[in-house]
């Protein structure tokens, strides 16, 4: 893999990124233009796009992900990952949504229950 020195600035990264399509700025628009504003590695989707479409193969995942290592997650991120070790999703879901997706012609969803996600996490709440 390559280093993030040897990036070219070509910008094909920027292009297939999913977040920084929609306007978010991961870090991919400073490794272009190292000019630019660094920009938010916790964004990255880890889809990646932009290790395939780099050149020269610039590391540029783990590169996301060392630079997470030295921040701490945003509360959003740390609710979702409890919730998804407490009951299996990232948001919280009740009967409620059952009702929200019959409002939109949507068939109810099986939701896992609480109990088996603690016990394949062999966690206990």
């Amino acid at each position: 893999m390559g280093r993030p020195d040897e990036c070219l600035g070509c910008g094909l990264c920027v292009t297939v990124c999913p977040v920084e399509r929609v306007g978010g700025r991961t870090i991919l628009s400073s490794l272009a233009d190292p000019t630019a504003e660094m920009g938010n590695p916790w964004l990255c989707t880890s889809c990646w796009r932009c290790q395939e479409a780099c050149p020269v193969g610039v590391d540029i995942h783990g590169l996301m992900m060392a630079l997470r290592r030295e921040q701490p997650a945003p509360e959003g991120y740390r609710r979702a990952f409890e919730n998804v070790l407490s009951c299996g999703y990232a948001l919280p879901l009740d009967a409620a949504v059952h009702e929200l997706r019959a409002a939109h012609g949507l068939e109810a969803v099986e939701m896992v229950q609480a109990e088996w996600v603690r016990m394949v996490v062999k966690r206990e709440t």
